[in-house]
């Protein structure tokens, strides 16, 4: 039987086995700082993770039993079509629905106003009697904001009509403006529905 020649007193045999192990610890270790860690724990020593867009599959434990966390990175769109994005919140007013009648002296401006949450959504659509037409503006002012401290969603000149809906980017105070420009009396339907705390003249 053939021996296997000595070398310092170890053998060929186990300079072999000794570097592959260390080869095979040093893959083990790449696999792990590429691709577990930034997919599993968000973890990204490299950057390489990121890059091949690893970190997007770690989603973060919540501690609310009842949320689900929502994916992240998600590309599902209809054809064609950008993806816009996703605000989705619990609401904690009651849904409600109201329908109005308002009338606009002639020259003369109203408002209708409504207390949102932010996140709360306000659905609308109004429409004048006879095809009359009036400057309109939805906007909304946060809580305590100054004289000037405003922002304009939907507006319009000259309009018989408008629809839309608005989920708040932010506790305040939310509605619509009419002006009648012409000389006579202006009456209008305004329906909404939502979660909102109340709805009232201004």
């Amino acid at each position: 039987m053939t021996s296997i020649p000595m070398n310092g007193g170890i053998s060929v045999a186990k300079k072999e086995l000794l570097r592959g192990t260390g080869l095979a610890a040093l893959v083990a270790g790449l696999i792990l700082s590429v691709a577990v860690l930034p997919a599993e724990y968000g973890i990204d020593p490299t950057g390489i993770g990121k890059a091949l867009g690893l970190t997007t599959l770690h989603r973060p434990a919540t501690a609310a039993a009842d949320s689900v966390p929502a994916p992240q990175g998600s590309q599902v769109s209809a054809p064609g079509e950008e993806r816009a994005l996703t605000i989705a919140s619990k609401q904690t007013v009651p849904y409600r629905s109201d329908e109005q009648e308002i009338t606009l002296a002639p020259g003369k401006g109203l408002e209708v106003k409504t207390h949102l949450a932010k996140g709360a959504t306000l659905i609308y659509s109004w429409e004048t009697k006879g095809g009359a037409v009036v400057n309109h503006d939805f906007h909304g002012e946060p809580v305590n904001a100054r004289e000037d401290e405003f922002e304009s969603f939907i507006a319009g000149k000259g309009v018989s009509s408008s629809s839309g809906s608005l989920i708040a980017p932010f506790t305040g105070v939310h509605g619509w403006y009419w002006k009648n420009k012409s000389t006579e009396p202006v009456t209008l339907i305004l329906r909404s529905s939502g979660f909102y705390a109340d709805i009232y003249k201004k």
